[in-house]
């Protein structure tokens, strides 16, 4: 069976403030201590507003500017968090 994944191409010299759904794949999501932490860090860092999380089973959606993209995957990094991937998922309704 095939799994397919649509995606957005993400464009790196966007500097606009159009807010997107932006997916960032993270390891050990499986673990509840990973989703806290992931969720206190985010929480903590004031970049984002709780209600621009999702927790999926393998990672976050975050809604938030392209330009934010790096600031967020150096969060994570920084705060031990694997990030296996980074992509603005395909949304055919908008």
């Amino acid at each position: 069976m095939n799994k397919i994944l649509l995606i957005n191409r993400l464009n790196p010299d966007d500097v606009s403030e159009e807010r997107h759904r932006i997916f960032f794949m993270i390891g050990d999501m499986k673990n509840p201590d990973t989703e806290n932490k992931l969720i206190d860090v985010l929480h903590n860092s004031n970049l984002i507003e709780a209600q621009d999380l999702v927790l999926k089973y393998n990672g976050i959606e975050l809604y938030i500017t392209i330009k934010d993209i790096p600031t967020i995957v150096k969060l994570l990094c920084d705060n031990g968090f694997s990030i296996y991937g980074v992509y603005h998922p395909y949304n055919p309704e908008g």
